[in-house]
């Protein structure tokens, strides 16, 4: 059986860069954003790409040699729209997630388990938690 481990490294404008532990062995995982490719590097081999001008794909599905001669499959997904809940200036990613088949290894940001819940649902508890009843319904 493979063990994997990650970490987040850093999180920049138009970049995201992921430590991996496979067996033992380390790696970098690698997202870059250009002007019409995104790329997936995995030790600095390209792995995967999404092209296009807008709307490129944001979930990836990887499957990385592993040293046993087997291979490890994950799920790397992207939301690369800017955080601008950040005060720092920067346009970070605003979440990164990185899944394989039985565990979560990375959830960050908007796509993390403490990510903002919808102003529907938001809404929705307040108005329970005052006692109102809700939008009169038609029946």
């Amino acid at each position: 059986m493979t063990e994997v481990y990650a970490s987040l490294l850093s999180r920049a404008w138009r970049k995201i860069d992921v430590k991996l532990a496979i067996d033992g062995e380390m790696h970098v995982l690698r997202w870059r954003r250009g002007w019409f490719v995104d790329e997936v590097l995995f030790d600095d081999r390209r792995v995967a790409t999404s092209t296009g001008l807008f709307s490129r794909e944001s979930i990836f599905g990887l499957d990385i040699a592993a040293g046993d001669g087997g291979s490890v499959k994950l799920v790397f997904m992207i939301d690369a729209g800017a955080d601008w809940n950040d005060l720092s200036g920067e346009m970070k990613p605003r979440g990164v997630r990185l899944e394989m088949a039985d565990a979560s290894l990375i959830t960050f940001g908007s796509l993390g388990p403490d990510r903002r819940a919808p102003f529907r649902a938001l809404y929705d508890q307040a108005i329970r938690a005052i006692g109102l009843s809700g939008p009169a319904q038609s029946q």
